[in-house]
């Protein structure tokens, strides 16, 4: 007899969605928040995502079990160069780019021309990371997904900058800044 193994798993994906085990609303346990570096949407989920985020929830699990009130939210990083230079690339018709989001990644040609929108592959590639998080069973409370550019998440970013400046906590650093575009690259030296 064959086991099919991909059925097993829709089940119980399925059952772990309609449970709702994952979703934490306040309760008198001690509370624990979880977070793991947010993905850099401008690619599918990778080797790497899998095994950050698989001990980032098998921490979350082990503190359930031991009787806390485990938040896991996730987010998503859409700012940042590297999408706002792969966007540029398709408006140019990079046919180098164009066909790995064709032949690598499997994206459709009518996606892919909407590719010169920034928003619009982070977008795409947000919804396919969270789609294998999903498949993977991983124990986040969706109700509580962001990205770096909602509102709300922009106005923690201010205050936390507001809270450390009042605090005069600076650092002193090389930084490298791009002029022709005023803005600093992605490394720090």
């Amino acid at each position: 007899m064959e086991i099919d193994w991909s059925a097993i798993d829709k089940k119980w994906q399925k059952k772990w969605l309609e449970n709702n085990d994952h979703e934490i609303d306040s309760n008198n346990k001690e509370k624990k928040f979880i977070t793991v570096a947010y993905p850099y949407p401008n690619s599918p989920q990778h080797i790497g995502h899998g095994r950050t985020y698989t001990i980032a929830d098998v921490h979350s699990r082990y503190l359930r079990m031991k009787g806390f009130n485990v938040l896991f939210p996730m987010g998503f990083h859409y700012t940042g160069t590297p999408i706002l230079g792969m966007a540029k690339r398709v408006e140019a018709n990079d046919t180098e780019l164009i066909e790995g989001f064709k032949t690598l990644y499997k994206v459709p040609e009518d996606k892919i021309k909407e590719f010169v929108e920034p928003v619009k592959i982070a977008d795409y590639f947000h919804e396919e990371i969270k789609s294998g998080m999903i498949e993977m069973g991983y124990s986040i409370d969706w109700r509580r997904e962001f990205t770096t550019i909602d509102p709300a998440y922009q106005k923690f970013i201010e205050w936390q900058f507001r809270n450390l400046k009042e605090k005069s906590h600076r650092a002193r650093f090389t930084s490298c800044w791009m002029v022709s575009k005023g803005s600093k690259s992605s490394f720090t030296a």
